[in-house]
């Protein structure tokens, strides 16, 4: 890799991703989201990363990223390196082969359906409680995006069909089925708490849902300090975000015998391979039936 000149990394990034955006004609989403992972890793650097440089990040990346992240990283590295290798700007493909067993079969990290019921139980006695109730119930409920739960208006809910519309990436829209106790802490939300934050705005907030103690829409700094605020207050251990609600959502369903196409259309996937990973959840279940149904277990 040192054969190539001192800018190359740069200069070859650049090349890449006007080969991405071009020839491909890829979308700029895509562009933008290689753009950014390419330069975590040639930040810095004068040389192109051998294969244990990109391993050391790779790895360095599941302490901090969800696995889908870090599996989007290493295929932006695997299309780079072949592209440098086919352009003859490198002269071996240091990322074949390079999302192994390791990474592909990373669980997400999901709370126990105890934990849930420890996060979710809490007295709703204040304006800002009932409010933080409402976001909690949501996440887990829907399994929404911290970034699509700030996106709710008020028109969201379809209660005669217990429905939520979200829009997730690329403002696609969805509709996913919310739980009754989901749906109330909803309606107590906006018929005791959210006129009397809307009347506090400087500026009206409209009808985006959730807001903050001031009136403003709330954003996703805020819902990460409400969840892992009721997680320390419930005592968990385990570590706990918006995107962990997720996550525990998506298992306990595969969990409970919900099929894959139906979870895919629930969590908003593109791709059902993005869903797969739950195929890998709860082996405690599945060591259970084994033993209670094989004729040797």
């Amino acid at each position: 890799m040192g054969a190539l000149p001192a800018t190359a990394p740069q200069r070859a990034l650049a090349d890449f991703l006007v080969y991405l955006g071009v020839e491909l004609q890829v979308s700029r989403h895509t562009v933008a989201a290689y753009r950014s992972d390419l330069h975590r890793l040639l930040d810095g650097r004068r040389e192109l990363p051998d294969r244990a440089a990109i391993d050391r990040h790779l790895t360095a990346l599941l302490a901090t990223h969800a696995p889908a992240s870090v599996a989007r990283a290493a295929a932006a590295v695997r299309g780079f390196y072949r592209f440098l290798h086919a352009e003859g700007l490198a002269a071996e493909d240091a990322a074949e082969g390079l999302l192994g067993p390791k990474l592909e079969r990373k669980l997400p990290k999901a709370l126990s359906r105890r934990a849930i019921a420890r996060l979710l139980a809490f007295p709703a006695d204040d304006p800002l409680a009932v409010r933080d109730q409402a976001i909690l119930q949501v996440l887990y409920a829907t399994g929404c995006r911290v970034g699509e739960v700030i996106g709710l208006r008020t028109t969201s809910l379809v209660p005669g069909h217990r429905l939520l519309r979200a829009f997730g990436k690329g403002n696609k829209e969805r509709l996913v089925p919310i739980a009754d106790r989901a749906l109330a802490a909803v309606r107590r939300y906006l018929d005791e708490v959210r006129p009397e934050l809307r009347a506090r705005a400087k500026v009206d907030p409209g009808d985006v849902l959730f807001l903050s103690r001031t009136g403003r829409p709330l954003d996703r700094v805020r819902v990460f300090q409400v969840v892992r605020a009721r997680c320390r207050q419930a005592g968990l251990a385990v570590a706990c975000s918006p995107h962990a609600l997720r996550h525990s959502f998506a298992t306990h369903l595969v969990a409970g015998g919900a099929d894959l196409r139906s979870v895919q259309e629930m969590l908003g996937h593109a791709s059902l391979q993005t869903t797969q990973v739950y195929t890998h959840v709860d082996h405690e279940r599945l060591r259970a039936v084994h033993d209670r149904l094989h004729p040797r277990g």
